[in-house]
């Protein structure tokens, strides 16, 4: 994947809507578009993993839509509670996303900015300063590959 264009960032995966998929699966049978969009979204499944598509349509699909998170580093509390990732755009830019398990419910924070403004002191994001707003689609992955 290439870097950002100056219109914003690469197309990633999480960035292609249904009738691009669609498109880019011009020329399979019908139900190859529902194969692909459940695995992704409903089953939260990587292409590589989706059994039912053919290994070489699987291939060129990654090509065309590839992740826009390099998972750096994972962090776990003491508990095991709480996962922390730091994730590394293709620009370069660095984000963080948490999943914290409660009781009685679990939440994700995840990153819509690379960096920040706030410049809070206990935000590694906000020490980074401001960068870029993110894609819909690096918004959309964190929480599906959390």
């Amino acid at each position: 994947m290439s870097g950002p264009s100056p219109e914003g960032p690469a197309r990633t995966r999480y960035d292609a809507s249904r009738d691009e998929v669609a498109d880019a699966l011009q020329g399979e049978p019908a139900y190859r578009i529902d194969q692909v969009w459940n695995a992704l979204y409903h089953q939260r499944r990587p292409l590589d993993s989706i059994s039912n598509v053919p290994a070489a349509l699987r291939r060129r699909l990654e090509a065309q839509f590839p992740l826009a998170l390099r998972e750096s580093t994972v962090q776990h509390s003491a508990d095991g509670a709480t996962t922390k990732w730091l994730w590394e755009l293709d620009d370069g830019a660095r984000i963080e996303s948490v999943l914290m398990h409660y009781e009685d419910r679990t939440t994700v924070c995840v990153s819509t900015q690379a960096g920040c403004a706030m410049a809070c002191g206990f935000c590694a994001t906000g020490q980074a300063g401001f960068e870029r707003q993110l894609s819909a689609g690096e918004i959309v992955e964190q929480v599906l590959r959390a």
